[in-house]
């Protein structure tokens, strides 16, 4: 009687079999690609968000500069990040800088465009990082963003 209750026993403790080790497999995958199937439309949403608040920041900065230099405005958005003519201090903070230029969330630098002397545009370019684009590629741009559009 012992010898046949320490075999069924051992047959018992074998572990899991292949084709439950697969299901479980399948389960979190399934769960997995749920969860990012939610997350990734958030993860996108952020990034734009982030862009229209910088895009925010660097209109502060330029409001700043402008009462600092008689109205006018910046040439580049370099003048924003270092120290002025008259000791004026920067209005972006250099530490915030990759590799010494303001980039937007997918690593794209802004663009600034001077309209004439008393109107500028900010752009981002976007997921594509080009000109133009739809939904996540579209531009971020302050001139629209103001426009509401």
């Amino acid at each position: 009687m012992n010898q046949s209750n320490a075999k069924s026993r051992r047959r018992n403790e074998h572990g899991f079999s292949l084709l439950e080790v697969l299901i479980a497999v399948a389960i979190i995958a399934l769960v997995g690609g749920v969860a990012a199937y939610n997350l990734f439309p958030q993860f996108f949403k952020a990034q734009r968000d982030k862009a229209a608040m910088d895009i925010q920041v660097i209109e502060s900065a330029i409001g700043a500069y402008r009462l600092d230099h008689r109205g006018q405005l910046p040439d580049s958005l370099d003048l924003l990040w270092t120290e002025g003519p008259n000791g004026e201090a920067p209005k972006i903070d250099p530490d915030k800088l990759e590799g010494g230029k303001l980039v937007d969330p997918w690593g794209t630098e802004y663009v600034y465009n001077k309209i004439n002397s008393t109107k500028f545009e900010i752009i981002s370019y976007g997921a594509d990082k080009s000109p133009g684009g739809e939904g996540d590629n579209a531009d971020i741009s302050s001139v629209k963003n103001k426009d509401g559009n």
